[in-house]
């Protein structure tokens, strides 16, 4: 890279760029699905399109110079999409942007893997709804999961109860609400965004915090407005995690800032954000509020006789148990079909224990710990059973838009012994 590349820590990211790279997602339609991300800063004098060029221009050269094809995508406005491909086994894939400012240019990049096919979208959204994970006298009931369906959603359509909230009108010039948990306990200290857009479609924006009563109440821009930030800061293991905050009433419109809003958020342990992400982004975890846990696997087929003697084969039962410390109890029963991967999503929130069984036996299951070593599996590898702790996205509440997920895959790789 050339001199000055300034790295961006991920909780200093603005969610714009992760709302950026998820647009990109969505273009794909399901056939590729993000991984490790990465934003670069060099700061300078960029008023100028010739020293803008200079500098993307030598980032051009670089990239090829380190063997990966370089390729311009689409322009909007100043933000110019590229690709990047190395060829090998298996060829790898980014997906990035530039985005120069007066004073910085940025270099996001994004590694993208092949995901699920057209055909398995338009019927696995069917196959997700789970309205019973348990058998009335309380025991817990299987969910049974075919061969085609690469991803589940646990909860399937149950929500969370919704506490009430005090009548509020709203104020001209001002945004106000509550904010609470889904037991109707007040949150203080929930960060809460709104962004204006008044004259030639720039933005400035405005951001609060809620106090002891869960109350937040500020004065925003003049102009046509929205939420870009719900979050709320949580404990979690060791570290702590930003949740992403879900608007009482299930929807978050634009308003004029001179009538004022009001808006009370819930924090949810699991649940779909909105029917909308639900229908196009069902195979992503930023749909639920819950956890999301991806194992994968070396598959072959049934009667493969030349496979490696740690291969998967095709119409094997895998398996999978998850116990929380307190709460509901999940069993699924899942069929190896031809992907090589399984995706669990919306589990709600906790520590759990994962026992994980092919045909009946115990699987040699290990965390390569991509993300945050606080997080995730413990022990790393582990046979049959281990702790898991799901991965937040995000530390700080200022740094999560409303209404979406805020958990990573827990990334478990699982060979028979």
């Amino acid at each position: 890279m050339p001199k000055g590349a300034e790295r961006i820590l991920p909780d200093s990211v603005p969610v714009e760029f992760g709302q950026a790279f998820d647009k990109l997602l969505a273009e794909g339609q399901g056939k590729i699905e993000g991984r490790d991300r990465e934003v670069l800063a060099w700061s300078g004098n960029y008023k100028t399109a010739a020293n803008i060029s200079n500098l993307t221009n030598q980032l051009q050269k670089n990239f090829r110079g380190a063997g990966w094809q370089y390729e311009a995508l689409e322009r909007n406005g100043d933000l110019q999409v590229f690709s990047l491909i190395k060829q090998g086994s298996p060829n790898r894939l980014v997906l990035g942007f530039f985005v120069p400012g007066d004073d910085v240019l940025v270099c996001a990049l994004m590694e993208v893997v092949e995901g699920v096919t057209e055909s398995t979208q338009s019927v696995a959204p069917e196959r997700t709804v789970v309205d019973q994970p348990t058998k009335p006298d309380g025991s817990t009931q299987p969910i049974v999961v075919d061969a085609d369906t690469q991803w589940i959603n646990v909860m399937g359509n149950e929500m969370p109860p919704m506490p009430d909230f005090p009548k509020l009108a709203p104020k001209p010039g001002r945004v106000r609400g509550y904010v609470k948990d889904s037991t109707g306990k007040p949150l203080a200290g929930a960060e809460i965004g709104v962004r204006s857009s008044y004259l030639a479609g720039y933005y400035s924006g405005s951001q609060g915090k809620t106090d002891a009563n869960g109350y937040y109440e500020f004065v925003v821009p003049k102009g046509s407005a929205h939420y870009y930030n719900a979050g709320y800061q949580i404990n979690w293991g060791d570290g702590v995690a930003a949740v992403s905050l879900h608007p009482a009433d299930g929807s978050l419109d634009a308003f004029v800032t001179m009538d004022g809003a009001v808006e009370n958020f819930v924090m949810l342990p699991y649940g779909i954000t909105s029917r909308e992400n639900l229908q196009q982004y069902s195979h992503l975890p930023a749909t639920f509020y819950g956890g999301a846990i991806f194992l994968g696997w070396y598959g072959v087929e049934a009667n493969d006789n030349n496979a490696p003697p740690l291969s998967v084969r095709m119409g094997s039962t895998l398996e999978i148990t998850l116990i929380p410390e307190s709460g509901r109890t999940f069993v699924i029963r899942k069929t190896i079909g031809v992907s090589n991967g399984f995706r669990i999503h919306n589990i709600p929130l906790g520590r759990y224990q994962i026992t994980i069984k092919l045909n009946g036996k115990p699987v040699k299951l290990k965390d390569d710990k991509k993300y945050d070593p606080l997080f995730g599996m413990s022990p790393v590898e582990a046979n049959g059973t281990a702790s898991i702790l799901f991965i937040p996205d995000q530390a700080k509440a200022s740094m999560v838009g409303p209404q979406q997920g805020a958990w990573k895959w827990l990334d478990i790789g699982i060979t028979p012994q």
